[in-house]
């Protein structure tokens, strides 16, 4: 591969997507050379995955540009993440390939510059409402953690603004939101909102939920069935979405209802009157439960500002490569 071309990736604590474009012009994006994914845990580094895949497609030049969506906080041109099992350095990686930068932003960061790609099929309708062409927007994505972030509006485009809100206090809302806290606290000492609203959040919830119905024999079998602590949320999913578990219905409501409750958060910290979306692997595989009346309860249910919150749209984003076109569109905006 001799012509022009940008390299994105999107780093996750358990997977990480790679993929190749040509360079064309800033902000534009054409057909994917290569695209793929590996497991993050399997490259002693970032460099050594980049490498590797650079030269699994014949890449026998630079790239043009380059930027990395990174699953944790970015300070100083580096990034750590708490689930990512290696470190970021974008001065290493941009003296590597022989460049003056490349791009480290937070994944969410990623997935917001994403947005702009998304077509309707990208996006399932979750709340309607009325998109403010004027307005911010946000994106919200529950996974192996929780990544939060707002876009502001600077004149017709929506910039994304680096945030760890992942990380910020769990505040309960109900009964049995409090004892999952109680719980947590109790386990943890303080409770982020992303300890009760990503994958392991689920369990956490499932855990409590399970052992406050004298339930705990099923909560074996749920471990059993999944194989892995990483395969229990999804088990926990699918018995909650066929109601076969009372205990998982239950857990899979609550955190539905903690989804609302933060999206609407979010909407009301950042003024998202252009929309809210929803990311993660999560969201997609819940759908149906996210459409029912829990999630817009807990979103809308923000007095005195009820009539705000209905008028914000919110969308499921169903491509779970956005991230991985953000960071492309961001490499491709600091083409010359």
């Amino acid at each position: 591969m001799t012509e022009r071309f940008i390299l994105a990736a999107d780093v996750g604590g358990t997977k990480t997507g790679l993929l190749l474009l040509p360079a064309s012009s800033p902000g534009r994006l054409g057909a994917p050379l290569a695209v793929t994914t590996n497991r993050s845990a399997d490259f002693a580094s970032l460099q050594a995955m980049l490498d590797a895949f650079l030269a699994a497609h014949a890449a026998t030049a630079s790239p043009a540009a380059v930027t990395i969506g990174f699953a944790g906080a970015i300070a100083d041109g580096r990034g750590e993440g708490t689930n990512v099992p290696w470190t970021v350095d974008a001065g290493a990686l941009a003296r590597h390939f022989g460049l003056p930068h490349v791009g480290l932003v937070n994944d969410l960061v990623a997935t917001a510059y994403g947005i702009a790609t998304l077509g309707d099929e990208a996006r399932a309708p979750l709340l309607p409402g009325r998109s403010d062409p004027e307005g911010n927007a946000a994106v919200i994505a529950a996974g192996t953690g929780l990544g939060e972030t707002t876009l502001a509006r600077v004149g017709t485009e929506l910039v994304p603004v680096a945030s760890e809100g992942g990380h910020a206090d769990f505040a309960p809302r109900t009964d049995a939101e409090l004892d999952v806290w109680t719980a947590m606290r109790t386990r943890h000492g303080r409770v982020s909102v992303e300890r009760v609203l990503s994958g392991p959040g689920l369990r956490n919830i499932a855990e409590v939920i399970h052992a406050r119905d004298g339930t705990e024999s099923s909560w074996a079998a749920h471990h059993g069935e999944a194989g892995s602590e990483d395969n229990l949320p999804g088990v926990i999913s699918r018995l909650g979405l066929a109601g076969s578990c009372a205990s998982c219905r239950e857990s899979l409501d609550i955190f539905v209802g903690i989804y609302g409750a933060e999206a609407g958060n979010l909407a009301l910290r950042g003024m998202a009157t252009a929309g809210v979306y929803v990311g993660g692997g999560i969201a997609p595989q819940i759908l149906e439960a996210l459409k029912g009346p829990t999630f817009e309860r807990a979103f809308r249910d923000k007095a005195p500002h009820e009539a705000l919150l209905a008028s914000i749209p919110v969308w499921v984003i169903l491509d779970d490569r956005t991230a991985l076109w953000g960071a492309a569109r961001h490499a491709s905006l600091s083409l010359r």
